[in-house]
């Protein structure tokens, strides 16, 4: 054996040496984490999934990753790596704590399944829901445990359909986590061409990311909508041979793998830093964990310089509005309420301020959806 050889023999052995390691400290943080599940048995009510815990975690190890890359001078591990890889094994031992039923916009491979495993990891067990209604059904029935919906693309705003359920104030399902995922959209066909292509299925927010694409190369399709990516690309699968050379899906890598679709263009959205930001909704929110956001719903009196008046109590305690939306109340014609996102938690004393100050004004309403830790794109 040469010394090569015998070198990366060694190494080889060292590297084992490591993983088992590894693997030792897994386990020992599995058992942690299952002596923490049985304190929150005793304590009650107290929450299995905190996520202003899971966010301080991952903040800390990608500060110390970015620290020992500097004093290392190595090449550093991505974030994005080692977010995923501290992302699963907390699914992991949280899955230990309790199990996880988590509801999602299916079928399996939409953009929502993606998020939802993402932040929960490939432990937990996942709910397909038809629509959007049906998730938070789950969720405040208690089938679910956790439900994922999408709120707003960095691109064509808003998702309506979860704002206007949010807007049912009856509802007993709060916002306890974001997480902010990258789209990339691929035109899934088994036609020829695409000049072939006579009808393109997806869903709505999908079709409209990808709008300037569909002009420029495919101006003869009919755009179908649906109600997921993953059921578009089901249609597609499902089409007889006559019509499978004639229609496409638009719809994420995941589902072209899972049905063996054949990806005709790929990262076909107008923009290529698109960005989802989902909610993770649940029957209960997130406690403070030192860089949050606060989801709310709020009207008032139609009268000149409402909108104004709504947003003063915030701006007067230099409070900043990261998103605010208008959405149809659905209860009188004309009347509206507006779903805002300010900086800060629901218990810091001038967001309580602010509230407490919408609350007294005449014909004034504000529910606080949930306070949440901020996220970064995964």
């Amino acid at each position: 054996m040469s010394d090569s050889e015998k070198t990366l023999q060694q190494l080889r052995a060292a590297i084992d040496a490591v993983d088992d390691e590894l693997l030792s400290l897994i386990h020992r943080r599995a058992r942690l984490a299952a002596q923490v599940g049985e304190h929150k048995q005793d304590q009650g009510n107290a929450p299995f999934y905190v996520p202003s815990r899971e966010a301080s975690i991952i903040r800390r190890i990608l500060m110390r990753n970015a620290r020992a890359a500097a004093t290392s001078h190595e090449t550093k591990i991505p974030d994005e790596a080692i977010h995923g890889i501290f992302r699963e094994i907390i699914g992991a031992c949280l899955a230990l704590e309790h199990p996880m039923h988590i509801a999602y916009l299916g079928p399996e491979g939409t953009f929502t399944h993606t998020a939802a495993t993402r932040q929960f990891g490939s432990t937990a067990q996942y709910l397909p829901c038809a629509n959007m209604a049906k998730i938070f059904e789950e969720v405040e029935s208690g089938r679910a445990t956790y439900g994922v919906v999408p709120v707003e693309n960095a691109f064509e705003g808003a998702v309506g359909e979860t704002l206007d359920l949010f807007a049912n104030i009856e509802r007993n399902v709060f916002v306890c986590a974001e997480i902010q995922l990258a789209i990339h959209h691929h035109l899934l066909s088994r036609a020829g061409s695409i000049s072939a292509i006579r009808a393109i299925y997806s869903h709505p927010q999908a079709l409209a990311q990808c709008h300037q694409w569909i002009q420029e190369n495919c101006p003869q399709a009919a755009l179908v909508e649906t109600e997921s990516t993953a059921k578009a690309a089901d249609m597609v699968q499902q089409a007889d041979a006559r019509r499978a050379e004639e229609v496409a899906a638009i719809a994420p890598i995941e589902v072209a793998e899972r049905l063996a679709l054949p990806v005709l263009a790929a990262n076909i959205e107008d923009h290529h830093d698109n960005t989802t930001r989902f909610f993770v909704i649940g029957r209960h929110d997130s406690p403070p964990s030192g860089e949050d956001k606060t989801a709310l719903v709020m009207s008032i009196r139609d009268v000149p310089g409402a909108l104004y008046r709504l947003i003063e109590p915030f701006a007067k305690r230099q409070i900043g509005l990261t998103r605010i939306e208008s959405r149809p109340s659905k209860r009188r014609l004309w009347e509206y309420v507006f779903f805002a996102d300010i900086q800060g938690h629901r218990d810091d004393a001038n967001v309580q301020q602010a509230i407490a100050e919408i609350e007294a004004m005449p014909g004034g309403f504000i529910k606080v959806l949930g306070s949440y830790p901020v996220s970064k794109p995964l």
